[in-house]
Parts: structure tokens; C-alpha cells; sequence
């Protein structure tokens, strides 16, 4: 057994031998051919090995986008996102520099799980875009930039107005006429007037509804205090009691002036939207509201990331 041991051992020592002869030309060479291939594991593999090795500067440049670019068509958006990062901070002045950074926005986009969530890789993948656009405005990919830009305003404003319903189901209507507001102000160029007229109109004008909620429990406030008022035994007592009663009626006041104010801008809303958008889903919705009803329908947000374009976007790079 024992004049075995030295075969084997040389065996194996001849096996590291041959693994450590590969170069960082030779692992580039075969990530190259691998990318050739389609072979986007193998890619991968070869040139993230490749890359540790002796490359020349161009080979560095070349292996860290292909690298970048294997991920990108594995569907691995996290890591392409972090080496197309690195590639533009390394070289700047790269030839692809300008895929990259396109490239790094759509990464950033596929991580976006929708308008109900997070939308910080929305915003990484806007501000990419952005900066594409500035700085290679006349790429043959300018138009496909659009688009994506487009589509992150999209989902930043259908955001703004999914924080607006979430309000609405809880009757707090003057909160969600702000959300409305400011998603016109900031995203009006990509979301239908009509819409958010209808749901600006109705969070005003419901806005009663909040109001009279708001009072009720006012009320109970203020007979407390003056069920305090009533037991209080010294001077401090009284004036505590006092100014605290004083409060809650300045409130109660406050509130039906809101009441006020939102119905009558509500119902100007409301009839701007029948008459401008006639044929309008809101039109019929807005009507039944001006004749009473109070009914707080709450419309699903819609959800860009799943919308074919993407998948037509990354079919056609």
C-alpha cells in the first residue's frame, strides 16, 4: 500500500500544477469564447477568475463589462448592477460607458418590486437615466432612455397615488387630496388627467366625512374637560381646564371650515371633470358622489414593472 502513496501524491500535485498554469490571458480568453457562446455561467466563471489574474489595462476594461454584461443576460440584475457600477467608476471615459449606465438603470428597474414598495432602486434607476440622457444625448439608444425614464416617473407617481388611497380607506381625506395633489404637480405628463382630477375632487369632498369623525371625537374630548371643569378645586385646576376647552372648540371650529372649503372645492372638481372628460370611467363615479353617495372605491394602482415593455426592452438590446 505504503509504494502507492508516492503515485497518488504526484498525481495530485501534477493535478494543481496543470489548474495553476491557466494565465489571466488564457481565463479572459475562454470568458471571451464563453461569452461568444452564450455561455453566461461560464463567462462568469472565467473572466471573475481572469479578472484577479495579469491583465493588460484593455483586457481589464473589456473582461469587467463582459463580466457586467453575463449577469445581465443570466437575469442576475443585483450583481450585473454592482460590476456595471464599478466598470463606470474605474472607466469613466469607456467606449462602453454609455451601455453601461443604460444598462446599470434597467438593473436598478428590475429590482423594483412595484409601486406599493420601496422605491429606492426607482429613483437609482431614474437618476441612471437621467445622466445617460444628459451625457450622450445623441446615442442611438436615446429613444429606449425615454422610455425608461418614462416608466420610473410612472412608478413614482402611481406611489404618491397608492399612499393617497391608503389615506382614503381610512378617511383621511385631507391627507390623500395632498398625496393627489403632488402627484400631478411632480408626474402630471404621465398620468391620466382625468383621474386624478376624479380622485383629487372626491378626497375634497369628502372631506366632510373626516370632519364630522374628527368633531365626534372632539366632542367627547370637550365634555371631559368640562366634566374636569366641574370637579376642579383650585384656581391652576380651572385654568388648565379652561385653555384646554378653548383648544379643542378652536379645533372643532378649524374642522368645519376644512368641511366647508373641501366641499365646495370637491364639488368645483367634480363638475371641471364632467364637463372637460365626458366619456371619462370617473365621469358616472363623479356624478353619483354630487348626488350623494359615499361610497370610497378604492382603484388597484397600476403596476409598470409588469408590463410587457420590459421584456420587449431586454429582448431588443
Amino acid at each position: 500500500m505504503k509504494k502507492f502513496l508516492p503515485i497518488v501524491a504526484f498525481i495530485l500535485i501534477s493535478g494543481c500544477a496543470a489548474k495553476q498554469v491557466q494565465t489571466g490571458q488564457e481565463l479572459f480568453n475562454k470568458g471571451m469564447s464563453a461569452v461568444e457562446e452564450k455561455d453566461w455561467s461560464g463567462a462568469v466563471i472565467n473572466l471573475k477568475e481572469a479578472l484577479s489574474g495579469n491583465l493588460t489595462p484593455r483586457q481589464r476594461e473589456k473582461a469587467m463589462i463582459m463580466l457586467a454584461d453575463a449577469y445581465f443576460k443570466k437575469g442576475d440584475y443585483t450583481d450585473a448592477a454592482i460590476e456595471y457600477k464599478e466598470f463606470l467608476n474605474l472607466f469613466p471615459a469607456s467606449k462602453y460607458a454609455d451601455k453601461a449606465l443604460f444598462r446599470l438603470s434597467l438593473c436598478y428597474l428590475q429590482l423594483v418590486k412595484g409601486p406599493q414598495w420601496d422605491q429606492t432602486f426607482t429613483k437609482k434607476a431614474l437618476d441612471a437615466i437621467n445622466t445617460f440622457i444628459e451625457n450622450y444625448p445623441d446615442s442611438p439608444l436615446r429613444e429606449k432612455a425615454e422610455l425608461i425614464r418614462r416608466e420610473c416617473r410612472k412608478i413614482l407617481a402611481e406611489h404618491i397615488v397608492y399612499i393617497g388611497l391608503t389615506y382614503d380607506m381610512l378617511h383621511q381625506f385631507t391627507a390623500s387630496a395632498q398625496r393627489y395633489k403632488e402627484a400631478r404637480a411632480l408626474y402630471g405628463d404621465v398620468e391620466e388627467p382625468d383621474r386624478l382630477l376624479f380622485l383629487i375632487g372626491r378626497a375634497e369632498y369628502f372631506i366632510p366625512i373626516q370632519a364630522k369623525e374628527k368633531i365626534s371625537e372632539l366632542k367627547e374630548q370637550l365634555d371631559a374637560e368640562k366634566e374636569r371643569l366641574a370637579k376642579a378645586k383650585t384656581d391652576e385646576e380651572v385654568r388648565v381646564c379652561n385653555k384646554w376647552i378653548s383648544l379643542i372648540l378652536r379645533d372643532i371650529s378649524n374642522w368645519q371650515k376644512l368641511a366647508d372649503m373641501g366641499r365646495e372645492e370637491g364639488e368645483k372638481a367634480l363638475k371641471t371633470l364632467i364637463t372637460k372628460y365626458p366619456d371619462s370611467i370617473y365621469t358616472p363615479k363623479a356624478r353619483d358622489i354630487l348626488k350623494g353617495s359615499e361610497k370610497v372605491e378604492i382603484f388597484p394602482v397600476e403596476n409598470p414593472v409588469k408590463k410587457p415593455f420590459f421584456r420587449w426592452l431586454l429582448e431588443t438590446l
